[in-house]
């Protein structure tokens, strides 16, 4: 189970908040010959070995966009280099590698893996794991501080438009489409049709992702793509499909393998579930077959699922780098006051509360994170409207819910997922402790049967916060730039800002996203964010109540330097 961390007494935390800060993070540096486009890399001390990184990584997860040899031949779509170039890659805000490896040969970028399986004429197929929407990094001068589970300000919808012209181009230029086929050592005739199929199925992935407004750099609507791809396309029902267009932050990953409630709106109940359904939204393929449970499948790879969160289940919050500036230890005293009196009520702290132990099977206990009702953080709640508020046709799955035609689109999701899951366990011989190890352990005691999420209220998750001034902008729309600007009023807080600029404001936590500070010439290449529009409304978490205290200036800067050095739980066994 969890073990419960000893909250610091107030006497002693100087003596640990000093000791912090004149020795920095534990840090491990990458070679120097590192990518062009990677700059000195330095990891942090996560609990990970290289090793682990490497297999985080790079193991697939099961997703399938398009063969690997096409995504290694292609060229840019406004170029004649290649669209895997490190500076190519990086334009997008996904992360390059830091080299080939024994794990990734061809030095794909990180996130990108290719799949174990042969595929079809031209081999396996690339598609993104979890480090590619969960890993990021703070550059500080020519160093890349690296965050292992973090949130990317990848811009997904860039990267998508940007393949699709490059596959476009190369279909339409003869002497392209001539290189491209020479790198593959085939045939021009048969390379042709295998490309037009790939060009098309991107073309139709990006139709189905097109937003009125863009998602910009570290924001993706997960559900909107997942309730697409079963709802709609795998159940073959075109009504089904509604427009993804409410886009959240990717939430960081440490800690997590430990809550009861991961994702925003908490409603996967186990780790198995939530992770086959995410590849299900990032090119995974699902399958319905004749509409009867055990006919359902999917190319996810469920024991890699699990290798991949019992890995997670390692992970440390980042501590506070040196690079980044000492911590004062006078400062975090007042901040860890200010943060049990006006923040640990929601998001917990040492000690962290756990989940009773008759709620689970062995009395196993997990953080209990907290779900805050909307009508009381008052945040924007399009992401909760889209999924709670959206229905289905069953088509061929009417007998699965009693002969209903139209029941809500999150209980067809949690249907196909949950009997997805039990064919692969059944078919790859899992069961006994061994199953329920797969579900992280989620069951009421008695019961055969794996825990629900969160399914009673519309609300957003106040999880723990170590580690949270490595993974901004906040809110759970991404609509907040800074930890200082989360603290103030939602009057104070800036409208538009940049996003993508991956140097860091150590004073009020977050990339920096003035535009005073980002010089004109760098601007292109950021996503400027607008608050005024439909989803990406930065009001609410206004706390303490302004009716009882309000936050000096003073007040939210000490509480910033406390999350600095603010502890994790400390995880025991299971």
């Amino acid at each position: 189970m969890v073990g419960r961390t000893t909250w610091i007494a107030l006497g002693g935390f100087a003596a640990v908040v000093a000791l912090a800060a004149l020795t920095g993070a534990v840090v491990r540096k990458a070679p120097e010959d590192a990518g062009p486009a990677a700059g000195k890399v330095v990891h942090l001390d996560q609990g990970w070995s290289p090793e682990l990184r490497e297999q985080f990584y790079y193991t697939p997860q099961g997703s399938q966009l398009l063969p690997a040899a096409f995504l290694k031949a292609l060229e840019q779509p406004g170029g004649t280099g290649l669209f895997l170039d490190p500076a190519h890659i990086a334009q997008t805000g996904f992360l390059p590698a830091e080299g080939p490896s024994d794990l990734n040969p061809d030095a794909l970028p990180i996130g990108f893996a290719t799949d174990p399986r042969p595929g079809g004429a031209f081999g396996p197929a690339v598609g993104l794991t979890c480090a590619a929407c969960h890993t990021n990094d703070i550059r500080v001068g020519g160093t890349r501080i690296r965050i292992d589970g973090g949130a990317s300000l990848g811009d997904y919808q860039m990267l998508m438009r940007r393949l699709s012209q490059a596959l476009d181009a190369t279909l339409a230029d003869p002497a392209r489409f001539e290189r491209f086929a020479a790198r593959l050592k085939a045939d021009p005739q048969a390379v042709r049709p295998a490309l037009e199929a790939s060009a098309t199925e991107i073309r139709r992935l990006n139709a189905s992702g097109w937003t009125p407004s863009p998602y910009g750099r570290g924001r993706l609507d997960a559900f909107g793509h997942i309730l697409n791809a079963v709802a709609a396309d795998a159940l073959d029902r075109p009504a089904n499909f509604r427009v993804p267009d409410a886009p959240v932050s990717y939430p960081f990953l440490w800690t997590t393998t430990d809550q009861r409630y991961v994702q925003w709106n908490g409603v996967a109940g186990n780790p198995i579930g939530r992770n086959l359904g995410e590849v299900l939204g990032v090119f995974g393929h699902p399958s319905i077959g004749t509409g009867v449970p055990s006919s359902f499948s999917s190319s996810a790879l469920v024991e890699n699922l699990k290798a991949l969160e019992d890995w997670a289940g390692v992970l440390k919050p980042p501590p506070w780098p040196r690079e980044l500036g000492k911590v004062s230890p006078s400062r975090a005293k007042r901040g860890a006051k200010l943060f049990a009196e006006h923040c640990a009520g929601c998001h917990g702290g040492p000690d962290y509360p756990l989940t009773p132990p008759a709620d689970t099977i062995g009395g196993r206990q997990w953080l209990a994170v907290k779900m805050v009702d909307v009508a009381t953080v008052k945040t924007d709640p399009r992401m909760l409207q889209n999924f709670a508020g959206r229905t289905a046709e069953t088509g061929l799955l009417a007998p699965v819910f009693g002969g209903a035609r139209v029941v809500p689109a999150g209980g067809v999701l949690l249907a196909v997922v949950g009997a997805i899951v039990e064919n692969d366990l059944r078919n790859l011989g899992i069961s006994g402790d061994a199953r329920r190890a797969y579900y992280g352990w989620r069951f009421s005691p008695g019961s055969d049967k794996p825990q629900q999420g969160w399914l009673t209220s519309a609300a957003y998750k106040a999880g723990p916060l170590a580690g949270v001034w490595a993974t901004g902008p906040f809110l759970h729309n991404g609509s907040v730039p800074t930890v200082y600007d989360l603290l103030s009023p939602p009057e104070e807080r800036p409208t538009r800002f940049y996003v993508g600029d991956e140097r860091y404001d150590a004073k009020k936590l977050g990339y920096l996203s003035d535009a005073d500070k980002i010089p004109e010439a760098a601007r292109p290449g950021l996503f400027l964010f607008d608050t005024t529009l439909p989803g990406n409304s930065n009001a609410g978490h206004v706390f303490p109540d302004p009716a009882v205290a309000r936050l000096s200036p003073s007040d939210r800067y000490a509480i910033i330097e406390y999350l600095k050095v603010l502890e994790g739980p400390h995880a025991g066994d299971k």
